[in-house]
């Protein structure tokens, strides 16, 4: 064999022993982070909401992660709100529950979609956590849109319900339940009660359905009435 023959065939083994160990490289940087090698080390948008999920509860709040944690997933909503002259205004939208903040706490998100009288979507959000020295769980809502805050107190009520109350500066008491809690559904009520809890008047009334649950018969000739 020539010397010019062996000098290209030198010269071609060095180009593809090049091109070789460059792809390996490159395929273990991929392989070792999950990430291409150019990309960014991080993904601002969703580093918080992967900082606060997870997976379940703290073990810490043993039996009482059960209270609301029944309630963990995206559920169907058709909201009702009653006015004090006896109208009724219905949405629909949906409710979202999950576990945050190491499984200490569970944070939903109430959603109204769109609808000929609004524009955009309501969002509104409560956080929840045990308060083990009171032995309630304490909840915050907030509404970014109109500016307000809420908080609550109570727990579980017999095996179907959950109480929570509040009461304002002015006397007012006001009372959130979740009603006929089951595997799929459960109803949501708003009430109001200005003589110390002797009479309430129900402001919204809300209908759960798990997403994805079979639809349930409706027997005929029910209906449901606002609590006055």
């Amino acid at each position: 064999m020539k010397t010019s023959t062996i000098t290209r065939w030198i010269a071609v083994w060095l180009l593809a022993s090049v091109f070789l160990s460059w792809t390996i490289i490159s395929i273990s940087g991929v392989a070792a982070t999950g990430k291409p090698r150019n990309a960014t080390a991080t993904d601002p948008p969703h580093e918080l909401v992967a900082a606060l999920q997870a997976m379940g509860p703290h073990p810490s709040l043993g039996d009482q992660a059960k209270v609301f944690g029944r309630l963990i997933g995206t559920w169907d909503a058709e909201y009702t709100e009653f006015s004090k002259d006896g109208r009724t205004t219905h949405f629909s939208g949906e409710v979202i529950d999950g576990w945050v903040m190491d499984g200490r706490a569970i944070q939903n998100l109430f959603i109204i979609y769109p609808s000929a009288s609004r524009k955009d979507r309501f969002i509104g959000t409560t956080l929840r956590y045990f308060d083990p020295k009171s032995g309630t769980w304490r909840v915050t809502f907030i509404d970014p849109e109109n500016d307000s805050v809420a908080r609550f107190s109570g727990g579980a009520v017999g095996d179907d319900r959950i109480v929570l109350h509040s009461q304002d500066a002015d006397g007012r008491e006001t009372r959130w339940s979740f009603n006929d809690i089951g595997p799929d559904s459960f109803v949501f009520r708003d009430e109001v009660s200005r003589d110390g809890g002797k009479t309430w008047w129900v402001r919204e009334e809300d209908h759960m359905k798990r997403r994805g649950a079979a639809p349930r018969a409706q027997p005929v000739g029910s209906h449901w009435y606002p609590l006055m």
